[in-house]
């Protein structure tokens, strides 16, 4: 070994890889400072970086590869001549400087969701568009980019300077000791992609620990690879006939009976008494709006009196919870009403087309339905699902150019989108023809930018002053709709998509899931509060309910205004890519890879959790397995599909 570590090749590959390891380890150590009030300061620390230095030392080896292959290759003169080392130190340069990129990039989406890369920064590298909009609106490019190109200099100058460079070009370079350097070094390098895997790394009790334990480039990969999380093969299962029928029994009500006896027919028929109700439905998905935004979820800011008002006026489900952190994952919950599967929303996997949806019965009554979306709704697939669901597509690319008053990478501001959805409302009012539309929000997002003028607070001055634009531009929609003939027979449906933030100590932060949502219209709902535990999948179910449709559905939403409502069980679903939990009574189940579990017992009055052991669960886990289980099972095997009914 030490042989080989004296040929050039080898000798370059080692200066990469200890420049690469330095950079892991002082991203490392940046990103625990920056999360110092969060980590829990024990010995746990120690396995932090005990375990961040194997990860740095693995994701190193690949790092070191192209210069090993490097040096494989190069001429016998040509890394000890002159301009050999000059080419060198070039190269190291942007070697350097990439990795300086990355490190910083880290820090920033830290700062965004902190955590490390993970399936958002895979997202990020696809759809470049809006995301290098979005950068280079919310962050000053040009001095980062030349602060980084100008350190990445540095460190090639300094390693020039103290005879690095000269070092590895004093190295054998026979193609003996050269052969063996890169076999080696793929060797090593192989062994790593085999048996070196993040889902091996051990569990720690403080989440943030977990997210520091990682190196940022191996979580990226690791992200990218893991896409999707086949359930049968990551997650505790029962036998598939009983998760079916259990889930069946978990689902059915008097008020929604199986619509037929065999187990893997999980649809239920639900019958409305009294005459249907052909009113417009306008669904206004709000970006990043988590509870504590608003009064009734403690802040103490002032910063919603529309929706705060709304609260009061609404039928308002207050202790209602996201079963995602991203937009799609609230979409599919809104517009599937299942429980989130591992991995992706279905709405970003190539599967995710033609299912029957929540447009479905509006479009059997031949209602007008639209997607509306002040961005390209290519982004995340959008486009994609809602049309094959039915949708008419109204994203940016089917606005005339004078709609658009304010734009940011992410898309118009939500004044726009919804003068937008008033402008097609009119026209489908026109017609005769009763219209359904789902609305996504932009504004409440990086850059947090919107038009002058609305509000005291200034553009681009965070997520407050955003809050109280969209909750302003909520107050706008409702003065002009209320003066249009239509508003005195549409609904209303305000719903966030997720919370700003989901980070948090415990494995699954459960208030950060904590969102409002309420239906509106005074001339045809009463003012009431749900207070029981909901999940974002009983929204659309009980809009069904207000209007008295009679339907089959394959959803696992209940109608919380049902006659039944009182008998009907407490929980929620909430996720993130790859844990998936089941919170039931002030109590949760966490499902997650490799058929691991926890259990906690959940203190709403503290918002906190604590362990719970198997023998105090019941039917927790059980239950938990048969809801995600049989979900999985639907989609994996076309029961969503248009075609399957």
């Amino acid at each position: 070994m030490l042989q080989i570590l004296r040929s050039a090749p080898a000798r370059l590959a080692l200066v990469a890889f200890s420049l690469f390891f330095s950079l892991s380890l002082l991203s490392r150590l940046a990103l625990l400072f920056t999360a110092r009030h969060d980590v829990s300061w024990d010995i746990s620390v120690v396995g932090i970086l005990a375990c961040g230095f194997f990860y740095d030392m693995a994701a190193g080896l690949f790092a070191a590869a192209p210069w090993l292959f490097l040096g494989f290759i190069a001429p016998v003169r040509c890394l000890g001549s002159r301009s050999g080392q000059w080419l060198i130190a070039g190269l190291m340069l942007v070697f350097a400087s990439i990795f300086i990129f990355i490190s910083t990039s880290e820090w920033f989406f830290w700062d965004e969701f902190n955590a490390r890369f993970n399936f958002i920064a895979v997202d990020y590298l696809i759809w470049t568009q809006e995301v290098l909009g979005n950068i280079s609106e919310s962050y000053p490019m040009i001095p980062i980019l030349s602060g980084i190109v100008i350190a990445g200099g540095l460190v090639a100058w300094a390693m020039k300077r103290k005879g690095v460079f000269a070092w590895t070009a004093n190295g054998t370079t026979t193609w003996a000791d050269r052969c063996g350097g890169m076999a080696a070094g793929l060797g090593f390098t192989s062994l790593t992609f085999l048996f070196v895997s993040q889902s091996a790394m051990p569990a720690f009790a403080n989440q943030f620990h977990s997210e520091l334990a990682k190196n940022g480039c191996w979580s990226f990969f690791a992200a990218f690879k893991q896409m999707e999380l086949d359930y049968t093969k990551w997650y505790p299962k029962l036998p598939q006939d009983e998760a079916l029928a259990a889930a069946k029994k978990l689902l059915v009500t008097p008020n929604e009976t199986a619509a037929s006896p065999a187990n893997d027919d999980l649809r239920r028929t639900i019958k409305c008494a009294g005459t249907e109700q052909r009113w417009n439905v306008i669904l206004i998905c709000m970006e990043s709006l988590g509870a504590d935004f608003m009064t009734y979820g403690g802040n103490p800011h002032g910063l919603t009196p529309t929706l705060d008002r709304l609260a009061n006026e609404s039928v308002f489900f207050e202790n209602l919870y996201a079963t995602g952190t991203r937009t799609v994952r609230g979409m599919e919950a809104l517009t599937l009403n299942l429980p989130p599967t591992p991995g992706q929303a279905i709405i970003y996997r190539p599967e995710g087309t033609d299912l029957v949806t929540t447009f479905s019965p509006f479009l059997k009554r031949g209602y007008d339905c639209g997607f509306f979306y002040g961005g390209d709704g290519r982004f995340d697939f959008m486009n994609r699902y809602f049309s094959t669901a039915g949708c008419r597509l109204m994203d940016i690319g089917a606005w005339e150019k004078r709609d658009t008053t304010f734009k940011t990478s992410w898309g118009a501001c939500d004044e726009d989108l919804f003068n937008k959805t008033i402008s097609e409302a009119d026209k489908a009012d026109a017609a005769g023809k009763p219209f359904h539309y789902f609305c996504m929000t932009t504004s409440n997002h990086r850059p947090f930018d919107f038009p002058a003028g609305k509000i005291e607070a200034p553009s681009h001055t965070g997520r407050d002053a955003a809050v109280k634009y969209s909750d302003w531009a909520v107050q706008d929609l409702l003065n002009k709709a209320s003066k249009r003939p239509w508003f005195k027979n549409t609904l209303f449906v305000f719903c966030a998509d997720h919370c700003a933030s989901s980070a948090g100590k415990s494995e699954l932060n459960v208030q950060k899931f904590h969102i409002p949502c309420m239906i509106y219209n005074p001339l045809l709902v009463h003012a009431r509060k749900i207070d029981a535990l909901c999940s974002q999948i009983d929204v659309m179910p009980t809009v069904f309910g207000l209007l008295n449709w009679s339907h089959d559905t394959l959803g696992y939403g209940y109608d919380r205004l049902a006659p039944d409502a009182a008998s009907l069980p407490n929980r929620a679903f909430i996720s993130n890519y790859q844990k998936i939990a089941l919170l039931q009574n002030g109590r949760l189940a966490v499902l997650k890879p490799k058929t691991q579990t926890s259990l906690y017992e959940w203190d709403l009055t503290t918002r906190t959790l604590s362990p719970l052991g198997p023998e105090s669960a019941g039917s927790l886990l059980h239950d938990a397995t048969a809801y995600y289980q049989s979900a999985s099972w639907l989609f994996n095997n076309g029961r969503l599909k248009k075609s399957f009914q």
